[in-house]
């Protein structure tokens, strides 16, 4: 079993993201998968972008950088309930690979 960390910094590239871990986890089903959301594309949780991956992949966590929260002014009420809201996602990325987790920015 291999884990994953998505770090998702970009806009452009959540669809990419969302395609990517719906690709590993069909390949690795009892993989753990993080996502995690700081700089610009913390706006896309507030839009519903997430939501194909939130509703045919329940169990991928999805963390919200609160450094990048603070930077496009947004609060934890704006994010989707099942959202974890982590004080650095630089720090939460460095901490998951720590433990074995696998790096992919895509």
């Amino acid at each position: 079993m291999t884990n994953l960390v998505v770090h998702v910094d970009e806009p452009a590239k959540v669809a990419t993201a969302i395609s990517n871990v719906q690709n590993f986890l069909a390949a690795r089903p009892t993989s753990t998968v993080v996502v995690v959301v700081n700089g610009p594309a913390i706006t896309t949780l507030a839009t519903g972008a997430w939501k194909p991956l939130q509703q045919t992949l329940p169990q991928v966590e999805i963390d919200a950088c609160h450094n990048a929260m603070v930077s496009h002014q947004m609060t934890a009420a704006q994010l989707p309930a099942s959202v974890t809201v982590v004080p650095a996602g630089v720090v939460r990325i460095v901490d998951l690979q720590a433990v074995g987790y696998a790096y992919l920015r895509p």
